[in-house]
């Protein structure tokens, strides 16, 4: 259903509290998990799952609908004790919520549900709900855990030629290939397979088709590695086979999406295969390897195939390697196609796909082998079941639209109301005995509806147009459903299989995009011709294939598809295919206005602070008054005016007007705070995940919930905790035999608190791992290149372990597809600083490491200390302040090539801040130097200032991007004559006082900038 007819303030609420549903299930979940027979647990789960039920319903989200609807039914057994509570149902439910999650934040960003792939969980629910054995779902990775932070770019970039390298050379490696061999290698067998007529993909520009290539070359790289790791090892691999079967399935649905229809039916087979391999069925061999690498090959060529300027693609013909692997899941022999081995051994002719080997059939192989074009839904319709379901939904519609007439006149006329609600189950159950489950399923959504809108009493005059809508395109669905020749009993279940389900038209479309495609855009009768399908030389049947109960469909690919094939929104809305995460919102909000409906960012506050902002504006109205009657007083008092009495009138109302806006600026600030348990909450989830993820048993014990921080601030410190969290579990907790061997708990721990700290908030990710070897960074750095033996030499320890926050640095031994690939690091920095925060490390050898994020309570205004330096005027952060001090020349003492003091016993730093910030000095330094001590975490360095000004309170204006660039600096302020100051960054003139930073000189480009920047500000 389209959501443009709703209020936006209406949809803006749902989001909000559809996320403190989502934020209160998925905790409790976990507790439950742990404690299975709290009844209390489930019903706090149960009761906001069917709130986000029904809200869903009403505003006609109906795919969060469906999904919410499954998940409180499986909740509703577990609390009539019908179920236990099992490590199963918990993965489902909390695929359930990851789902619903995804969904809501693509409603947020693009007012539409987006492709996320739910029919799988709905199957695994109701799969679990009747009894049945079903694959276990693999834990889904949550949205911050996708690829680390900046490998984005570097997939794009770098990973297309890394993943054809690794791929020709494990392929060369392979059994199957025999390097003395006269004839084809595989890559040569594939490259020299007959190529067929080009035919336009269904991308929507050529940044979604680069998109999928890369992560095309990702997957197959993946692959490759896999199934040599598995060829190794193939006991006891279950997780790697999941892995496996995962790659295959988003392949299957990536190339669903835009229509790929050779590559399509390739992934599907051979996911199908790996479901077999999961389910025990079919056993890892060196055989079954060579032709799962020989499928790798082959997709990697169909990817090669895809020409991105034109959106087309000119595929080959790939029913050898089909046919083979369906005979191997037909019971077939496990071997390569008989085409390439007889390549392999130089045998001439049988390359050729036309030959007459394509139609023999092994004798071990169990039945006979039928390639079925995966884009043709079998028929097997009755006559007499077709008309009576024409004239059941006919009779139905026609009821529904005489009822939505009387509704027209009379929202409230209940009969009516019950009559389309009646119908609409009526046309449901017509749809599932003929087996149109899509055309069921959108029927029982639009009931649904109805439904709550009349336990919820809403007038139906206001539904009336939505509902009219929604007939009409149940009646054109099933107008072409008829037309098309779809009805028929068995339909239904063969539409379901898993051969039906790679099509793109079938499994890469929800519902309601179906919906609306049946309605605006019915296909054209030359679409075969325009997209062929791979088939083998031999004879192509469409018999309907049986309906497997050991696996749920995954039809839906696990990419969801861009916005615009679910919802009526225009299509430059629908620029990436991917889920909209953090980074595409801040991609989206730098789109031009306009291609969607933008959701307002909205915030909830206590009517309390609502009512004292009321209080204090009534406050500054009748001190606008009080200066006006002291102007009046003098305009026309004249030489009577008393000017001592109207000095000291203007004095108070001043003071009382200072008073007013501090208390205003307090509230506005404590209206903007919101509890950093927001972010928290998604962190027992990540590091559930995690920890099954790295088979290690890791603890999270989060504190200081409850502590407030800016909403902007919190809403962008999301991936920064995402990145330190998995390098603590990844890279800093032990597997469970090096703990115990070390003396440790074989759980691993990390600590994840909040806490005030000055006028700043300190956020800590603390684990008792193994800690950071500062010897291994010095060592790491030298060879790639980071620091010269030089410089390591002059790092101290805390210093050596700030590299690992250097561009491209990464000490560990292992890249997972957790974190070690060294772009995430510098990120989480960079993303602190633009907070205005900062980040530091303290790590013990074998003990663990703690990351402290210091973060200002708001990115609007702080308070400063004002300073003189080389004639111009700077602002650094008080709360990074310890004191301002004077200090005698004469007491600098040198320190390893440093200046420094000895302060109250405590050795300082000492350097002159013209120097860092690439100034000229004005003056010869004076005998006794004014020193404002600052501090970083608990390290503290003296500035030597030329003067020392006074305390202010300044609001802090971003740079543009020409100043961006400028180390030590953060931000600008404007005062009070309109000229522009600058506001150091503490934490970044520490680390430029380090001998590395210092090295590379005064002055430069930097100082001239600053100066030029100067100059303008005072114009």
């Amino acid at each position: 259903m389209s959501q443009e007819f709703f209020d936006p303030e209406l949809f803006a609420d749902f989001i909000a509290e559809a996320k403190e549903h989502l934020e209160t299930i998925e905790p409790n979940l976990l507790e439950l998990e742990k404690t299975p027979d709290n009844l209390a647990l489930l019903n706090d789960i149960f009761r906001p799952m069917h709130s986000l039920k029904g809200a869903s319903g009403f505003l006609g989200l109906n795919r969060i609908n469906q999904l919410a609807h499954k998940s409180e039914n499986i909740l509703d057994e577990l609390r009539k004790g019908s179920m236990v509570v099992t490590s199963e149902i918990m993965d489902v439910i909390l695929a359930s919520t990851d789902a619903l999650r995804q969904m809501i934040d693509n409603l947020e960003v693009t007012n539409a549900e987006g492709d996320v792939e739910i029919e799988h969980i709905m199957a695994q629910i109701e799969a679990i709900m009747a009894g049945d054995s079903t694959p276990q779902p693999e834990p889904a990775a949550p949205q911050e855990a996708a690829p680390p932070m900046g490998d984005a770019p570097l997939a794009a970039e770098a990973l297309e030629p890394v993943a054809k390298a690794e791929a020709s050379a494990q392929s060369a490696g392979s059994p199957a290939e025999d390097n003395d061999s006269p004839g084809l290698s595989t890559k040569e067998w594939v490259a020299a397979l007959p190529c067929r007529e080009s035919y336009a993909l269904t991308a929507f520009g050529e940044g979604h088709l680069k998109d999928f290539i890369d992560e095309s070359y990702e997957i197959i790289a993946s692959l490759n590695d896999g199934l040599l790791e598995l060829e190794e090892n193939p006991t006891g691999r279950d997780d790697l086979v999941n892995d496996l079967f995962r790659f295959f399935h988003n392949m299957k649905g990536n190339s669903g999406i835009i229509g790929y229809n050779e590559l399509n039916a390739l992934t599907h087979e051979a996911e199908t295969l790996l479901n077999n391999v999961r389910q025990g069925k079919i056993t890892p061999s060196h055989e079954l390897i060579d032709l799962l690498l020989l499928v790798a090959d082959v997709m990697e060529g169909l990817v090669q195939k895809i020409e991105v300027a034109s959106g087309q693609a000119t595929p080959f013909d790939t029913s050898p390697v089909i046919k083979q692997l369906q005979q191997v899941l037909a019971g077939g022999a496990i071997s390569l196609p008989e085409e390439l081995l007889a390549a392999q051994n130089g045998t001439p002719g049988m390359a050729d796909n036309g030959s007459d080997t394509q139609d023999e059939v092994p004798e071990k192989e169990a039945a006979p082998v039928e390639v079925v074009n995966p884009t043709i839904i079998p028929v097997g319709s009755e006559g007499d079941d077709v008309d009576v379901f024409r004239v059941t939904v006919r009779q139905q519609i026609e009821i529904i639209r005489a009822a939505l007439a009387t509704l027209q006149k009379d929202g409230s006329h209940k009969e009516s109301i019950d009559a389309v609600y009646r119908c609409l189950v009526a046309v449901r159950n017509a749809c599932s005995f003929v087996g149109q489950t899509e055309i069921k399923v959108y029927a029982e959504r639009t009931a649904g509806i109805v439904d709550q809108g009349r336990i919820s009493g809403i007038d139906f005059g206001l539904m009336v147009d939505l509902l009219s809508q929604e007939v009409s395109i149940i009646d054109d669905m099933v107008q072409k459903a008829l037309d098309e020749g779809k009805i028929g009993p068995d339909v239904g279940s063969s539409a379901q299989t898993p051969e039906a389900s790679s099509a793109p038209e079938v499994s890469s479309k929800t519902p309601e995009a179906r919906a609306t495609s049946a309605v605006t855009a019915p296909p054209k009768p030359e679409a075969a011709k325009q997209h062929p399908t791979p088939s083998p030389a031999g004879e192509v049947k469409t018999e309907p294939t049986p309906k497997t109960s050991a696996r749920p469909n995954p039809s839906a690919p696990s990419a969801p598809a861009p916005a615009a094939q679910t919802a009526p929104a225009p299509a430059a809305a629908a620029a990436k295919p991917k889920p909209m995460t953090s980074a595409a919102k801040a991609a989206s909000a730098a789109a031009p206005a306009g291609e969607a409906h933008k959701s307002s960012s909205t915030i909830r506050v206590d009517h309390e602070r609502l009512d004292h902002l009321m209080n204090l504006i009534g406050e500054l109205i009748i001190n606008r008054n009080r200066y006006t009657l002291i102007a009046r007083s003098l305009e026309g008092g004249g030489e009577n005016v008393n000017i001592s009495e109207v000095a000291q009138s203007l004095s108070e109302t001043t003071y009382a007007m200072a008073r007013i806006s501090d208390d205003l600026q307090d509230t506005i600030m404590k209206v903007r705070m919101v509890p950093v348990s927001s972010v928290f909450s998604r962190f027992p989830r990540l590091v559930r995940d995690l920890s099954r993820k790295s088979g290690k048993e890791v603890d999270l014990i989060m504190e200081g919930e409850e502590t407030e921080l800016d909403k902007s601030v919190v809403e962008v410190i999301g991936d920064p905790l995402v990145h330190l969290i998995r390098n603590s579990v990844d890279h800093g907790i032990e597997s469970e035999d090096v703990r115990v061997a070390a003396g440790k708990a074989p759980k691993g721990k990390v600590t994840l608190r909040a806490f005030h700290k000055g006028n700043s908030v300190a956020i800590e990710i603390e684990d008792d791992g193994k800690g950071i070897d500062p010897d291994k960074m010095r060592e790491v750095a030298i060879r790639k290149g980071v620091i010269t033996p030089e410089e390591a030499a002059q790092l101290d320890d805390r210093e050596a372990m700030e590299l690992i926050f250097a561009p491209g640095f990464s000490s560990a031994e292992k890249i997972t597809d957790i974190s070690g690939r060294g772009v995430g690091m510098d990120v989480v920095r960079t993303n602190i600083k633009n907070l205005k925060g900062s980040v530091n490390t303290y790590s013990e050898v074998g003990k663990g490491t703690r990351f402290t994020l210091s973060l200002p309570l708001t990115l609007a205004i702080i308070d400063a200390l004002m300073v003189n330096v080389s004639g111009q005027m700077y602002a650094i952060p008080l709360d990074a302040v310890s004191e301002t001090t004077k200090i005698e020349f004469e007491r600098l003492t040198d320190v390893k090539g440093r200046k420094a003091v000895t302060l109250r016993g405590e050795v300082l730093g000492i350097v002159e801040l013209s120097e860092m910030l690439g100034l000229p000095r004005t003056d010869p330094l004076p005998d006794v130097l004014s020193v404002v001590v600052i501090h970083d975490n608990e390290r503290r360095l003296g500035l030597v200032v030329d003067q020392l000004l006074e305390r202010q309170e300044i609001v802090i204006k971003p740079l543009g991007a020409y100043l961006g660039d400028l180390k030590g600096i953060s931000g600008a302020t404007i005062m009070g004559d309109g000229s522009v100051i600058l506001i150091l960054d503490p934490h970044e003139i520490y680390l430029m006082s380090t001998s590395k930073a210092v090295s590379m000189g005064p002055g430069g480009d930097q100082g001239k900038q600053q100066q030029q920047f100067a100059a303008t500000a005072k114009q």
